[in-house]
């Protein structure tokens, strides 16, 4: 059994990585994956050994709370905010600090003895106890054997406080004290957590944006009359009415009206698109101007919005591959780290003699090595990234793809609809004879076929006509005004002897470029010639050679003949090279193909893992159901958004609007994610590499060392600093005042 819960309270990665080892030591239960970022755990169990309330009950015993996902109750007001609890530390810590450092200021009037020592003991006392917080759940932590950040926060505080009082009660007369560090390590430590709780809500501003785009209230039309209701008491099969300026709060068929439609908050595409009777509508549009009457199809959680909100919430909550390394080093980090400021404790006491030195360093080495920045570089980033590709019309369906899309190298693209249009169009026309459109029209209107529609849809409307009939394998004939017509190929001309000689030419040409050719004549000459096909979707041009620029490698996989294929491929400006068009592909020749690339990649990772090639990634692209197979193949199945459900099920990414344009801008997201990661998992590496030296006094015979208050900053900006790079994340490809696009 797969179940997904919310959990409250977490602060760091080491209690992500607690809450993970307490539940997983459950008898039953196989995994558990815990998201920081996400607040968020999913456990896979047996549930006939292991329950949801023994998994419930390990995770409430550890202090945390749990809930079924998506449904934490609101906060309890009363309780102290972080922001309310660092004001009334920082009031109290000004007059702390007075006292035990006002004798460094000159003229300065400062008590002595227990006049001095008394209040610093109030203060610093009300200081923790304002922070009670840390220290409850790190003591609960060690108890639990799962010690996390505020373990270590407790260790310093506590360890500082106790050591002065007792000091003081030996000899009041000593100088020798650390009140202050005490006051000072749990004020910037609740100061640095506000601002990294505050930057890190940032991080699904997107998500905020999307869901504020669902309307409290829907008016509907039932009975003959229009009602406001709540949005939860919308049904299907409601009418439901959308006026200027408000937003659609279902996906449905437009039954009447006509409006501008703002869908740049589900697709990304930044032009109004044009609704009228017949079209369908998507929740989370705006109209921009216009009226519309919309029968409701989708509505709550089945609205393309409400997916949309679950795909990005389920993708920033999951954890990238690259992940694993900080958190197998986050579940040890704070053992490790206790046993190093122990250590440190008894080299100095061994080497100097100095106690106060000795102390001074071993609580540093603690409060320096807190284990947030190493926790938050991955998750915070990948939250940013799968918010803000929500914004570009990209969604990620997992933290994993986001991390392979940025080495991808082979992409395999289908043809129809997702280079092309998915439908024929009239991209030729040569007429010979007056009124040829209004028979074409007389005769295809009264078929039912892909090939009339287009035709139809091309023609005037003229006279009627009658008999009309369709011969399979070459066209439609039939009477218009008593005379008899066909329309049709180059066969039908030849069956009913048709003189069509002198147009063999123009046919050749066309057919040469896949293009369907037909002919329309009387039964003796031909009067018009059309040329049909599936013609290139605007941008898929752009979009080839943006992924090209970016050192991908395009190639077609169709399963149409090579005529078409070589054209097509021509338009869109694909390699000409051997190997980057394969036509008349069967569903399961396009899975083989994409197999045999990922075997050749597997293959040049272990033969050489050096090689800039074991890195690389295959992508397929695709919208049908045909595609299905090569999406769960492929490295990453990216799905046009205008698909089929088979192909969207099956695929990492999905291209919202159906703009093959999308596509660059994912990968090059993907590559700045993985860039900002690398970054983040650098710094913190880097700070406590160099910080716990610092800290623990190597660097003293130069002069350089720290005390505790000072560690306890630096551990609070290395926190802020890895959040902060993440957030450059939400300025991707915006553009600023000036029109530029920002790449951050």
């Amino acid at each position: 059994m797969k179940k997904k819960f919310s959990v409250t309270g977490m602060m760091c990665a080491a209690c992500a990585a607690g809450i993970e080892r307490t539940v997983r030591k459950i008898e039953g239960v196989s995994v558990c994956n815990v998201s920081l970022m996400g607040e968020c755990m999913e456990a896979e169990f047996d549930d006939s050994v292991a329950t949801e309330e023994s998994i419930r009950a390990a995770v409430v015993s550890l202090g945390y709370g749990i809930y079924d996902y998506g449904k934490v109750p609101e906060k309890k007001k009363g309780g102290l905010t972080l922001f309310l609890r660092f004001l009334i530390s920082l009031a109290l810590l000004i007059p702390e600090m007075y006292l035990a450092m006002g004798h460094m200021i000159s003229n300065a009037i400062v008590p002595h003895g227990w006049w001095n020592y008394a209040p610093q003991i109030a203060l610093t006392l009300a200081i923790l106890l304002v922070n009670y917080a840390f220290f409850v759940s790190g003591v609960r932590a060690v108890v639990k054997r799962v010690p996390n950040m505020d373990t270590l926060v407790t260790l310093g505080a506590s360890v500082s406080f106790i050591y002065s009082v007792v000091t003081v009660a030996l000899d009041p007369s000593t100088h020798t004290v650390f009140f202050e560090s005490a006051a000072m390590i749990v004020t910037l430590v609740t100061l640095g957590k506000w601002l990294e709780d505050k930057s890190k809500k940032r991080t699904g501003k997107e998500l905020e944006k999307l869901r504020a785009l669902a309307p409290d209230t829907v008016t509907v039309e039932r009975d003959g009359t229009e009602k406001a209701i709540p949005m939860s008491e919308v049904e299907v099969g409601d009418i439901v009415i959308v006026k200027q300026g408000e937003s659609i709060a279902v996906d449905g068929a437009v039954l009447s009206g006509h409006a501008f439609v703002d869908t740049s908050a589900v697709t990304g595409e930044s032009l109004p698109v044009e609704l009228f009777e017949g079209e369908k509508a998507v929740s989370a549009s705006i109209v921009t101007g216009g009226y519309l009457k919309i029968k409701a199809e989708k509505v709550g959680e089945d609205t393309m919005l409400s997916g949309i909100i679950r795909m990005v919430r389920e993708a920033g909550a999951s954890k990238a591959p690259i992940q694993k390394l900080a958190d197998k080093i986050s579940a040890v980090f704070v053992p490790v780290v206790v046993g190093l400021a122990l250590i440190t404790f008894l080299v100095w006491i061994l080497v100097t003699r100095d106690l106060t030195n000795a102390f001074n360093y071993g609580v540093s080495v603690i409060v320096i090595s807190c284990p947030c920045a190493l926790g938050l570089a991955t998750p915070v980033a990948v939250m940013a990234a799968t918010g803000r590709g929500a914004g570009l019309g990209v969604l990620f369906k997992n933290a994993e793809a986001l991390q392979k899309l940025a080495t991808v190298h082979e992409i395999f693209l289908d043809k129809t609809a997702t280079l092309t249009e998915g439908a024929p169009k009239v991209v030729f026309f040569e007429e010979y004879a007056a009124g040829a459109k209004g028979v074409a029209y007389a005769l295809e209107s009264k078929l039912s076929h892909p090939l009339a529609d287009c035709i139809t849809e091309y023609c005037e409307r003229g006279e009627e006509g009658e008999n009309v009939e369709y011969l399979t394998g070459m066209g439609a004939t039939g009477v218009v005004n008593g005379k008899r017509y066909f329309l049709g190929n180059a066969r039908m001309m030849q069956e009913k002897n048709v003189r069509f000689e002198e147009h063999l030419s123009a046919y050749n040409a066309l057919s040469e470029e896949g293009k369907t050719v037909l002919f329309l004549a009387d039964e003796e000459s031909v009067l018009a010639l059309f040329a049909l096909a599936d013609t290139l979707k605007e941008g898929s041009r752009a979009a080839v050679e943006e992924l090209t620029a970016l050192g991908c490698l395009p190639v077609m996989l169709t399963g149409d003949n090579e005529a078409v294929a070589r054209h097509i491929a021509t338009e869109a400006g694909l390699p000409s090279y051997e190997g980057c068009v394969c036509a008349e592909l069967l569903p399961e020749d396009k899975l083989i193909y994409v197999r045999n690339t990922r075997e050749e990649n597997e293959a040049a990772k272990k033969a050489h893992r050096a090689a800039r090639r074991a890195n690389r990634h295959v992508a397929m692209v695709g919208d049908g159901i045909n595609d299905a197979p090569a999406l769960k193949e492929a490295d990453i199945g990216i799905a046009m958004g205008g698909g089929t459900d088979v192909a969207i099920e099956s695929a990492d990414v999905v291209l919202v609007n159906g703009d093959l344009r999308a596509l660059p801008k994912a990968i090059s997201l993907a590559k700045r994610t993985m860039r900002i990661i690398k970054q983040n998992l650098f710094w913190a590496f880097f700070y406590n590499c160099i910080g716990i030296p610092l800290a623990a006094g190597v660097f003293a015979f130069a002069g350089v060392a720290l005390n505790p208050m000072i560690a306890a900053a630096a551990m609070s900006l290395s926190s802020l600093f890895v959040v902060t790079n993440a957030l450059r994340l939400t300025r991707f490809m915006k553009k600023n005042g000036a029109g530029e696009k920002k790449r951050s």
